[in-house]
């Protein structure tokens, strides 16, 4: 039973749902797994942590801790009965000579995630955000994927940062500086006159929509652009511009991306510019006929966000813990997420 629970509860799955109704984060380092409670519990087991363990999460609410390490950190998934929620912000800074990787999954973040420093590959799959920020040019975070994320507040882009966005949905995105950034079947949504041009960026099978229909991104001198010449787009399509504006229209490279606008309702069946939990972001057959990759759930990882780790289903155990803080009479059913 013990090696099935360091095997299961500690490496495999983020815990949903406990008898006890409560907040649980466990680490697991090498063979030995160890529990912490309580909305404090992500800063008790961050502090905890070394480098290249893992760190899940039951459901619920969990006050925000830094991290500077190369962790895994896990969640019950951001569209589960019970999601796990981030409140607060929090800066991940890894230190250079860390030769592990950073990743995170399955995490509801509520308020503000900055990243700073100088390190490589951190890894952000199925998790949702509200904003994101990035401390400063002096930066230089190597490899930064995000997939099958979304973030509905504001992300910016700083430094000398290289990105990858896959799968993705996007709201007011803004790219600083020397940023470099490749991203493939996302939606980027914004309402007019509020982004900065997009620079050194390559664009495959993504669609940006004009919230407000006025079209147009602003460089914050009052000028508007569009996509700058130094991007690249390949099968993209612009949705709710103005119908004279042509988004890609000075773009060094634009492949198979059409120089009208399209309306909403050719291309989404449902979306109406508006962000909500319940939006799916399905495209029409129509649009699909015309431009068969396109959109969230095409490409190489297909939109989808289910944690791709086991779950907890139910835990029980005693109300009290032993003298060194382990669960007593522990039973788990443990189901793979469909």
């Amino acid at each position: 039973m013990k090696k099935l629970l360091l095997a299961v509860v500690g490496i495999m799955f983020a815990a949903t749902s406990f008898a006890q109704n409560a907040l649980v984060a466990s680490l697991s380092h090498g063979e030995n797994v160890s529990y912490y409670y309580g909305v404090t519990a992500l800063q008790q087991v961050v502090a905890a942590a070394e480098s290249g363990d893992i760190i899940n999460l039951s459901g619920g609410s969990f006050d925000a801790a830094d991290i500077n390490k190369a962790i895994t950190l896990r969640g019950a998934g951001i569209d589960s009965d019970a999601p796990t929620y981030i409140s607060g912000g929090f800066t991940i800074n890894i230190p250079t000579d860390d030769a592990n990787r950073f990743m995170m999954e399955g995490i509801r973040c509520k308020d503000n995630m900055e990243m700073d420093g100088t390190f490589s590959n951190p890894y952000f799959l199925r998790c949702q955000f509200n904003n994101i920020g990035y401390n400063g040019n002096t930066q230089a975070i190597t490899n930064i994927m995000y997939a099958n994320c979304k973030i509905t507040g504001y992300f910016y882009t700083r430094g000398s940062n290289t990105y990858s966005l896959v799968n993705c949905y996007i709201y007011h995105f803004t790219q600083y500086e020397a940023s470099f950034i490749t991203a493939e079947n996302c939606i980027f949504v914004d309402n007019g006159f509020h982004v900065s041009s997009y620079r050194q960026t390559q664009f495959t099978n993504c669609i940006f929509v004009s919230a407000d229909g006025k079209g147009g991104y602003n460089d914050y001198s009052g000028n508007t652009n569009f996509l700058p010449s130094s991007s690249q787009a390949t099968n993209c399509i612009a949705v709710n511009f103005p119908e004279s504006y042509n988004l890609f229209q000075e773009l060094s490279v634009s492949t198979n991306c059409p120089t009208s606008s399209m309306a909403y309702a050719t291309v989404f069946k449902t979306f109406k510019g508006t962000y909500s939990d319940e939006e799916a972001f399905e495209l029409t057959d129509n649009i699909l006929a015309v431009y068969p990759n396109l959109g969230l759930y095409k490409g190489l990882l297909p939109y989808n966000s289910t944690p791709s780790y086991p779950l907890i289903t139910s835990l029980s155990a005693d109300d009290q813990t032993d003298a060194d803080g382990n669960l007593n009479n522990v039973k788990v059913v443990v189901s793979n997420p469909k």
